[in-house]
């Protein structure tokens, strides 16, 4: 078994530990590669293991499976017209009650696997076991959707970008270049550029198109159900309280030092061990339960909303 090591991928951000998820999930899912990850315990980098020799390898895999997703369609495996095309009013967020019979039309004409993957992906973005302020499904928490974003929208424009520049794929797992108007899907708070770091006299968006798709692609991993409050709850998201204060949500992610499958990273993010408000595992006898499985280091992040923002907020890791 090689180990491919992708240096720009950093257990220290929700992009980067997304991203990686995404590439695994990829390169398992849609080639014939026995592929797992692991994270190096001194830097927080992600380390692929399997039968790649090389970053150039993975690229060429990732590339082709780019490369395969059908015309008009937004994601791998699936048929075009799911998500429901176009920008908001979003075809996903339709009444609560009608989730199911809104959503048959747009698989009825794909292949059984085409179908299956495309349940996937909504039972990721959605559900309708609890409703928004509008009695429409609720959305995942990795979703912040501002002005006329849609769940397509948001899948479309990354691949857009890679389509027109495959080296953002390199460029994700190897050295981040920020592209100018790439938002970042709100998952990366250094996108974000105020006046002073843009030079243009004006706030501006700088994500990293490939980093972003590769992200969007770990989704279908992370399941949206509901809390015993009956609020949205994507996998890995935890609602905190603190000294009586008003509930407010925490993503945490896991950084793990054993190679894993994609299942077993589904299982360590839902792992109930990662109630507890986590950062690096401590000294013996610390967060046992985080060492016990292997876990290294926890990544908190919670929503920041910026000045004038119209979104959920963005992503933001928290300091412990």
């Amino acid at each position: 078994m090689n180990e491919v090591r992708m240096p720009a991928l950093t257990g220290d951000s929700p992009l980067g530990i997304l991203a990686a998820i995404g590439v695994l999930r990829l390169l398992s899912e849609f080639t014939e590669a026995r592929t797992r990850l692991r994270w190096n315990r001194s830097d927080l980098t992600a380390v692929l293991c399997g039968p790649h020799d090389d970053i150039d390898a993975v690229v060429a895999d990732l590339a082709a499976i780019v490369a395969g997703i059908d015309e008009g369609a937004s994601l791998p495996g699936v048929g075009a017209g799911f998500p429901p095309p176009g920008a908001a009013p979003d075809g996903l967020r339709v009444p609560q009650a009608r989730l199911s019979s809104a959503t048959q039309p747009l698989v009825r004409d794909m292949s059984d696997a085409q179908r299956g993957e495309a349940l996937r992906w909504l039972s990721s973005l959605v559900t309708d076991l609890a409703a928004d302020d509008k009695g429409r499904v609720a959305i995942s928490q990795f979703a912040a959707p501002s002005g006329k974003q849609s769940m397509a929208t948001m899948l479309d424009k990354p691949l857009e970008q890679i389509r027109k520049e495959p080296d953002h794929l390199r460029q994700a797992m190897v050295g981040w270049r920020r592209v100018a108007g790439v938002t970042g899907e709100y998952l990366d708070h250094r996108a974000m550029w105020d006046a002073t770091e843009d030079g243009a006299g004006s706030p501006s968006m700088r994500g990293v198109p490939g980093a972003t798709w590769l992200a969007l692609m770990s989704y279908p991993l992370l399941r949206t159900t509901v809390s015993s409050r009956r609020r949205p709850l994507s996998s890995g998201w935890h609602a905190v309280k603190v000294n009586g204060s008003r509930p407010y949500d925490e993503l945490r992610l896991p950084v793990w030092e054993q190679p894993l499958g994609t299942a077993g990273i589904t299982a360590l993010i839902e792992h109930p061990a990662l109630s507890k408000v986590g950062g690096r595992p401590g000294p013996a006898g610390k967060q046992d339960d985080l060492v016990a499985l292997g876990i290294v280091h926890v990544c908190r992040a919670r929503r920041y909303q910026p000045p004038g923002g119209k979104s959920a907020g963005v992503l933001t890791p928290v300091r412990s």
